[in-house]
């Protein structure tokens, strides 16, 4: 499950970019990179990683796979290797070459929870999640080939009684507090009262300390925020679930939790949570949070990733369809059960992994899913385009923006932008920085508009464009002259229209559309 960071080591018509089902706080998108069908991995046998997959680890390199087991009585659970996985093709996976079940325990079934997280060159591993009896309940220690950690926590095996809990629910990293140091953050399941957090020692097993009560009853899910604030996934039989904030005070206490995501959830386990830094690349945006919803009842409308930002307030959602980087078309979810970790890459790259789940319960054509996803700053570009000397309606004709690297001209990345009858136009961009913007339309000059800060949003630019331009080259010449007698006299539907030599726009080319050309002879649009 949840991420390692290492930085030391909508509606957007960039091409590959999904729209998110976003909202007006909303400044993220997502590109899907690669989409695999795993379910010949989670097929329930005992040579598989669980009946359906619910959590996923990256170390940079390779993924790292976990599932569950949904059937009554202990069964076979474990975790599934897939080496250099950014480098495969989207498609079906199967064990083979590069995919590997390097862990293989026996875990509690009746959908008792499993999770997984990397961190140092390690895999911490806790499954059964929710049994109240070792060892078909386990916190475990693992290198990344599948080695068990034999002394960590004394015997290897991290006990319900070495943290004084009855049944321990999820695990995360925990960045610490105050100096603290990072930790393994192990929070119990209990239905009767509010419970703490154990901060687990990463290198030796060891208990370091015990928070205030302060953990929900039917707890689901923790991560934290790198300032050590904590978010909890609550699911249960009554109506006050939801994703809950506990602002952290010190290196083992907790201010009173707030839910800040509210819904009503059914009483089941995998329901996840994930906090992403993204303001660690973007510095001026929002971090946010990803989440599911189990339903009481299955409903489709809601299986979705979630996003959120750290206050509670909707980015918006994914429901899993689209079109990867290398051209595969994949549907919506068809489960509830998904899950996610994030990675951010020596270059800036934000990814999040997706794992989605499905049982033998799940609706039909429902498939165990790994989805790569990199998420991208969502910046709105708006404003006003005025096309000069033109009666026309400015809701017909098409401009293209074009951002670039300052003082460049070669673009990277191109919109086209239909604005509406009064010239405003909005378009969303990917990039984060200063860049030029230029602006564009048929038989207008272009207009740069120089070191633009793309960092905040919105961010507003008017462009006002020069007329006279029917061939195209970026100046009102000769050539133009000569366009315009071409076309002299003529309306749509004759043999010598030329539209963009209608000057005007009254659809038909006469000396109003020369008094324009004459107005503007011999201007130089931008580079």
């Amino acid at each position: 499950m949840k991420r390692i960071l290492s930085l030391a080591t909508l509606v957007c018509l960039v091409a590959g970019v999904l729209g998110l089902a976003v909202s007006s706080h909303a400044q993220v998108q997502i590109k899907l990179l690669r989409s695999f069908n795993v379910s010949a991995l989670f097929d329930g046998s005992a040579a598989s990683g669980g009946e359906g997959v619910i959590d996923v680890a990256y170390d940079g390199a390779n993924a790292y796979l976990t599932g569950f087991r949904a059937q009554t009585g202990a069964g076979p659970v474990g975790v599934i290797r897939v080496d250099n996985v950014l480098d495969l093709p989207s498609g079906n996976l199967g064990f083979g070459t590069g995919v590997t079940k390097i862990i293989a325990v026996t875990a509690a079934g009746g959908s008792r929870d499993t999770r997984l997280v990397y961190h140092d060159g390690f895999l911490y591993f806790g499954y059964g999640l929710g049994h109240n009896a070792n060892p078909d309940t386990a916190i475990r220690k693992y290198d990344t080939n599948g080695l068990l950690q034999f002394m960590w926590s004394g015997d290897g095996l991290l006990s319900l009684a070495d943290l004084g809990v009855s049944r321990y629910d999820t695990i995360a990293i925990d960045p610490g507090f105050g100096g603290s140091g990072a930790s393994l953050a192990v929070a119990p399941l209990h239905t009767g009262a509010a419970q703490a957090v154990r901060r687990v020692s990463l290198p030796a097993g060891t208990v370091l300390g015990t928070s205030n009560t302060i953990v929900p009853t039917f707890l689901r899910d923790i991560d934290f925020a790198p300032n050590g604030d904590l978010y909890m996934h609550r699911a249960s039989t009554d109506t006050n679930d939801g994703i809950f904030k506990a602002v952290r005070t010190g290196a083992d206490s907790y201010a009173t939790p707030v839910r800040i995501v509210a819904f009503d959830a059914g009483n089941f386990q995998q329901g996840t949570v994930t906090y992403v830094p993204f303001s660690a690349v973007y510095p001026t945006l929002s971090d946010f949070i990803a989440y599911n919803l189990r339903t009481p009842t299955l409903d489709p409308t809601t299986h979705k990733l979630y996003l959120a930002d750290p206050n509670g307030n909707s980015l918006g959602s994914w429901d899993g369809s689209g079109q990867t980087e290398d051209g595969v078309n994949v549907n919506a979810f068809g489960h509830n059960l998904i899950n996610s970790t994030y990675y951010i890459t020596p270059t800036g790259r934000v990814l999040l992994f997706v794992a989605s789940g499905q049982v033998p319960a799940s609706p039909a054509g429902t498939i165990d899913r790994l989805d790569v996803l990199e998420v991208l700053p969502a910046i709105e570009v708006n404003g006003t385009v005025a096309l000069g000397d033109f009666g026309g309606d400015v809701g017909t004709v098409p401009v293209v923006f074009e951002i670039r690297n300052p003082g460049e001209t070669t673009p990277i990345e191109t919109h086209v932008v239909q604005p509406d009858s009064t010239g405003a136009y909005a378009l969303i961009t990917s990039l984060y920085g200063t860049f030029d913007v230029a602006a564009k339309a048929s038989h207008w000059l272009r207009q740069v508009i120089p070191g633009v800060n793309l960092t905040g949003t919105p961010v507003t630019l008017n462009f006002s464009l020069t007329n006279g331009d029917i061939d195209g080259d970026n100046e009102v010449t000769l050539f133009d002259f000569g366009a315009l007698v071409a076309a002299f006299g003529s309306v749509p539907g004759d043999s010598n229209w030329n539209p963009d030599a209608d000057l005007d726009g009254d659809q038909e080319v006469t000396l109003f559309d020369f008094g324009v050309l004459v107005r503007n002879f011999g201007a130089i649009g931008d580079e």
